[in-house]
């Protein structure tokens, strides 16, 4: 069943597939750059193999949140790609920041500030739990020489694709969430904002 453009399955997983390949690259570049792109060849690639597994993390369970509330309110919700986003991700990383926002998920048959919040908020909630999930276990991580900053880096970035998202512009989870309960917008946004800050100090 197709429904206001959804139920293509084999869409849904190419868009995801390529906004993981093009997150992926972008923040390996973003981190290039900080360095003035002068890298040694095995800091590179284990640059763009952490960079990978953190953005699988990160952006697959901050998408797949949104959709699984999205559907557990007998919502319909698939995530598409934003070209414009692609493109933004891939400029602004050769600066060292990124505007994360390949795509989306979108939904249809959810209505209401509540749920539509709620759904919002998904993705960014779960970008909080995991940054201090993963902030935890860098700790048991620095035991081993070298995993505890690979875990770290993980964490900062659960923290920053969270805070990025819950900006309270356009089309963000952050608009939403806000329409919804300010309150609870706020102490979110602070938090990932706080921590963002303070897990990129440790690493830098």
């Amino acid at each position: 069943m197709n429904y206001y453009g959804f139920g293509n399955m084999k869409r849904e997983t190419q868009d995801i597939l390529l906004a993981l390949l093009v997150l992926g690259f972008a923040f390996s570049i973003a981190s290039f750059a900080d360095s003035g792109y002068h890298v040694p060849a095995l800091v590179a690639a284990r640059t763009i193999i952490v960079s990978f597994i953190a953005v699988g993390i990160a952006f697959l369970g901050h998408e797949l949140s949104h959709r699984q509330v999205a559907r557990n309110y007998g919502g319909w919700a698939e995530f598409r790609l934003w070209p414009i986003g692609i493109l933004m991700a891939l400029i602004t990383s050769f600066f060292g920041v990124i505007l994360a926002a390949p795509g989306a998920v979108n939904i249809a048959g959810v209505y209401g500030n509540e749920k539509i919040g709620k759904t919002a908020l998904a993705g960014p909630g779960f970008n909080l739990l995991a940054g201090f999930v993963f902030l935890l276990l860098s700790l048991l991580g620095i035991l081993i020489r070298g995993l505890g900053g690979i875990i770290l880096e993980i964490s900062f970035l659960n923290f920053y694709l969270g805070a990025f998202n819950m900006i309270p512009i356009g089309p963000l989870d952050g608009a939403k969430v806000m329409r919804w309960d300010f309150r609870t917008f706020a102490v979110v946004f602070a938090v990932l904002i706080f921590m963002t800050v303070l897990v990129g100090f440790v690493i830098l």
